[in-house]
């Protein structure tokens, strides 16, 4: 597992900086799955940390859309076809980019009534801050 990390980390250097890094780090951490618990709070680190490197807005999973996330990791892994990955962690950026993040508390409250903390995709849809469907 070890050798396994850090050869990832060295092919990462071939990985375009940014979000295509980021979702190579998230990936790498997530699949290789090093502890026993908290593989996915540390791919999400690993990923938000790039992006943080490279400027970019953070991705942060909405609880409602961990099921999709996991989904497409798996598609990924067992089907070796990242589109799933790419499409579900392109469209939760573009939804965190609506929020700010100046006050977490404020950000949190904000983030309630978008069904962001929702566990269940069958009985709700994420919103956009002003209430519309996030499509």
């Amino acid at each position: 597992m070890r050798g396994t990390l850090l050869e990832g980390v060295k092919l990462a250097s071939s990985v375009p900086e940014g979000i295509a890094r980021a979702i190579f780090y998230a990936f790498l951490v997530s699949d290789i799955h090093p502890f026993n618990d908290g593989n996915g709070r540390l791919s999400w680190l690993m990923m938000n940390a790039e992006l943080s490197r490279t400027g970019r807005c953070r991705i942060i999973t909405p609880t409602i859309y961990h099921e999709q996330y996991v989904d497409a990791q798996r598609a990924l892994t067992r089907g070796n076809d990242p589109e799933p990955l790419i499409r579900v962690l392109g469209h939760i950026a573009e939804w965190a980019t609506l929020f700010s993040y100046a006050d977490v508390r404020q950000t949190v409250t904000m983030m309630k009534p978008s069904n962001a903390f929702e566990e269940d995709p069958r009985e709700f849809r994420l919103l956009r801050p002003d209430g519309g469907i996030f499509a």
